[in-house]
């Protein structure tokens, strides 16, 4: 059976966060950066093809609102003059949905609560950029993606800085406890001091284990010890 048909909704989910977890801004307008909806969706629907999702949007009966919305725009004249301009738009608001469904098992579905707001001369126009913002944003949101201005790899290296940084706290507490259960068995051991280390010098060069750095070595080598010299909890 294909991995796909193998995993829940979540974990289909899951799989797509990981492969779009950065997408660097590749449009300008209004005076900033940003990542255009052909760009997010190119990287998130070959996705939803591999792990067979499907996004269905939705609008909440009733909610829809209409507005006439005036506000006035400085400009200024060729001749420098500053004066204000009167401007009548549209402003259309609606909640929605957003609905994950597992195209495998249809009845497993995700439903996200979401709102629609869009600001045009005319009401349709204001609906469908309403639409394609809510669009983009809901996929930058629902999968925690980092919009960056530089390369990709910049941010995922502080990402990886970041886990490095998490995992040498973890083998810290680790070899934290590991000192102690050893302490412990030299004051009741006196004899095997040089078995210990020994011991200790297949793991950590010299025999310093406060070196190791990796959560997943001091986890083996606190495991290893406890059974090579049986040692119970």
């Amino acid at each position: 059976m294909a991995e796909q048909e193998q995993l829940n909704i979540y974990q289909k989910l899951a799989k797509i966060r990981k492969q779009v977890e950065v997408i660097q801004k590749n449009k300008r307008g209004y005076g900033y950066t940003y990542v255009s909806e052909e760009e997010i969706l190119a990287k998130i629907t070959v996705f939803m093809d591999k792990y067979h999702l499907s996004l269905v949007p939705g609008i909440v009966g009733g909610t829809t609102k209409v507005e006439p919305y005036p506000y006035k725009k400085t400009k200024t004249t060729k001749g420098g003059e500053i004066y204000e301009e009167n401007v009548n738009e549209v402003l259309v608001s609606a909640d929605m949905t957003w609905t994950w469904v597992n195209n495998d098992n249809p009845e497993e579905k995700v439903v996200v609560g979401w709102t629609l707001v869009g600001q045009q001369s005319d009401a349709s126009q204001a609906f469908g950029s309403g639409l394609t913002y809510s669009d983009r944003y809901f996929l930058l949101k629902y999968f925690n993606v980092a919009t960056t201005d530089d390369d990709p790899d910049a941010h995922r290296s502080k990402q990886r800085a970041a886990e490095a940084a998490e995992d040498k706290m973890i083998a810290e507490q680790i070899i934290g406890t590991f000192d102690e259960v050893v302490k412990a068995f030299l004051k009741a051991n006196e004899s095997k001091a040089e078995d210990v280390k020994k011991f200790v010098s297949k793991y950590a060069k010299g025999g310093n284990y406060f070196a190791i750095t990796e959560s997943t070595l001091a986890a083996k080598l606190l495991d290893d010890f406890k059974e090579t010299f049986k040692i119970k909890d």
